[in-house]
């Protein structure tokens, strides 16, 4: 099952139709690409959370309307984060949508040459934890939990109180101890594998 939700995890089609008795994602860090919207479309429930206003705007805009303004910590309160400038260089297109903790040992804008041509703003956004999101959003089950936030997975995932299991979680892995995040997830009933930046977890 494992193997095959992997393959699934970027086709949201597919997804649909390998699981179509489940209707609940929970995206964090939405930004402006490869997102699970194209879900909805198909009989999901489906959760953003994006802290920079304009992606935030870009789905209420095609009619969402679970769309968070916020970021998931691991704690409740205000979060300070970079936000980065919208870039037009096709070589620098990824980062456009990049946001992350001011003090994030993920990937740092600030560390970037000329890093002053792609950050644009620090913003503070309200934080909430993984279980208290889960509370005000009355969200009782999760089938597919995404994670994208730049290296904060662990900090998300250490302070998880595990209020609700999701089926299936993908998360980005590529600026945190997978093996720390692993153990984790395994120590919870997860099976776990990992690809290049991503790593799977179903239960």
């Amino acid at each position: 099952m494992l193997n095959e939700l992997m393959t699934l995890a970027n086709n949201a089609d597919a997804i649909n139709n390998a699981m179509s008795n489940v209707k609940t994602f929970v995206e964090i860090g939405v930004s402006d690409f490869n997102t699970l919207e194209k879900l909805v479309d198909n009989g999901w429930e489906g959760y953003f959370v994006e802290p920079v206003k304009r992606y935030a705007n870009k789905l209420r805009a095609k009619g969402y309307t679970n769309v968070s303004e916020c970021a998931i910590s691991s704690y409740n309160g205000d979060l300070k984060m970079y936000q980065s400038k919208e870039q037009t260089d096709e070589d620098m297109l990824w980062i456009n949508g990049i946001s992350h903790a001011v003090d994030q040992k993920g990937t740092k804008l600030l560390e970037l040459e000329n890093n002053t041509d792609y950050v644009e703003d620090i913003i503070i956004v309200p934080c909430y934890t993984l279980d208290e999101y889960f509370r005000v959003n009355n969200i009782t089950k999760v089938d597919y939990l995404k994670l994208d936030v730049e290296g904060h997975e662990t900090d998300i995932m250490q302070a998880y109180n595990w209020s609700v299991y999701p089926t299936f979680i993908k998360l980005e892995h590529f600026h945190i101890n997978d093996i720390l995040m692993r153990e984790l997830l395994e120590s919870k009933g997860y099976i776990v594998t990992t690809e290049e930046r991503d790593m799977y977890a179903v239960r």
